[in-house]
This record gives structure tokens, C-alpha cells and sequence, in this order.
């Protein structure tokens, strides 16, 4: 299995050390065996899930700044990208976010199993930790969970002016949409990245957006509110 991670990471143009790919490979190796009795992933191959689990979150990488210090990950489900690259990147803070507990419970076990020092976790829903957290973080990831427009009022008031969020999404159909929730937040995208998987050639978005100023304390709106009635 190493060797077919490295000829991913090697077609990807992503660069990892050994003692890095070893700890991934240990994450799968944990996430394969717990998926058994819980259902973290709908993916069961572990190739698959190399490139589509994997892979798909090292893609960020490369749109990481150095200033990127404290980074949010919200509805990380099983890790994903937020303990991946917390692997990657060992300077840096990541707190991860799922409002599933289970879930959240298993990131805390491979953490500790990996012996990630850098990864905090929360079961706290996104618009009650913008209560103690506003404000807080310097980058936001979210992978797929929720249309743009919802997860922007969500994320946003979370992050610092000029933090950064890059949700990752398979198309740009939302992004039309999306224009009204981002004027109303203060915030623009700067540039849309395009990438493709190895082995499937699959094509993934990122979406790169700024906070451009702080915003309204109303937002986000009461539990449900954004979902309902989105910006």
C-alpha cells in the first residue's frame, strides 16, 4: 500500500516525508478497522480511499500561506481534510469539527494513536463556537457537508479579516448563488483552483475566498435560520 500511496503523492506533485507517509498509512490502517462497526466512510477500498480521501485533502497544500498558523476545519467527519493535513503540517493548529460525536471520539483516538500534538476537536455546532470563537482563525476548510452559501455564514464570522476559506466542492454551480451571502459577509473570492485526481482524474474545486473586513455580530443567525433561509 506504501508503494501505491507514493505513486499518488508522486503523480499529484505532492511532496511528503517518509516518517509523514508512515503516519498516514497508520491513519488508514486505524480508519479501516473502525469503519468495520462505524460508518466513517462510504469508501471501503483502501486505494480509494488513499486517492479519494487522501490525496483529495493534500490537494489544499499547496494553497497553504506560512501565516496560515490556526485553522478550522468544519464538519471533518472522519478527518477529513483537517487531520490529514495536520499530518502534513506539524507547525501548525488545526481544530477539527463535526456536530457527530462518534465521529469526533474517533478523530481524539487516532489522533493520540498518531501522537498529534497540533489537532483540537469540537462536537459543538459551527454557530455556537462563533460565540468563543469569532474571529479566531487565520484559515477555514470544509469539504463538500453544505451549499456555499450556508457554510459561508457559518465560517466566515470564525475567521480573521483577511483569513481565508478554501471549501472544496466538485463543480461551480454554487457559486452564483453564493454572491449575496459573500457581499453580506464582507468577503470575495480571490481565485478558483482546479485540480484533478490521479487515478480517477476526477476533477476537484477549491474555492479560495477572503474576509475582507469584520462583520455584523447577527451573523451567523440562530440554529436552522441560514439553512432555511440562506443569504
Amino acid at each position: 500500500m506504501k508503494d501505491y500511496f507514493e505513486q499518488l503523492l508522486k503523480k499529484s506533485n505532492i511532496k511528503l516525508d517518509n516518517s509523514k507517509v508512515e503516519i498516514l498509512l497508520k491513519y488508514l490502517r486505524l480508519l479501516t478497522e473502525k469503519n468495520k462497526v462505524m460508518n466513517l466512510t462510504a469508501i471501503r477500498d483502501e486505494k480509494e480511499i488513499l486517492e479519494k480521501h487522501f490525496i483529495d485533502s493534500l490537494l489544499l497544500s499547496e494553497l497553504f500561506l506560512h501565516t496560515d498558523k490556526k485553522i478550522i476545519d468544519i464538519g471533518t467527519g472522519a478527518g477529513f481534510p483537517g487531520l490529514v493535513l495536520a499530518v502534513a503540517f506539524p507547525e501548525k493548529d488545526f481544530l477539527l469539527v463535526d456536530s457527530v460525536r462518534k465521529k469526533i471520539s474517533f478523530i481524539d483516538e487516532a489522533a493520540e494513536n498518531l501522537g498529534l500534538t497540533n489537532v483540537k476537536t469540537s462536537y459543538e455546532r459551527a454557530e455556537d463556537l462563533v460565540t468563543k470563537s469569532r474571529s479566531s482563525f487565520d484559515l477555514g476548510l470544509c469539504r463538500g457537508v453544505a451549499n456555499l452559501r450556508i457554510i459561508l455564514e457559518y465560517m466566515i464570522p470564525l475567521l480573521k479579516v483577511n483569513g481565508r476559506f478554501l471549501p472544496q466542492k466538485l463543480n461551480e454551480n454554487e457559486l452564483s448563488e453564493s454572491e449575496n451571502a459573500l457581499k453580506t459577509l464582507n468577503s470575495k473570492i480571490l481565485k478558483i483552483h482546479k485540480f484533478r485526481l490521479p487515478e480517477s482524474n476526477d476533477e476537484r474545486i477549491i474555492i479560495e475566498i477572503q474576509k475582507l473586513k469584520e462583520i455584523s455580530s447577527r451573523y451567523p443567525r440562530k440554529t436552522g435560520i441560514p439553512a432555511k433561509k440562506p443569504l
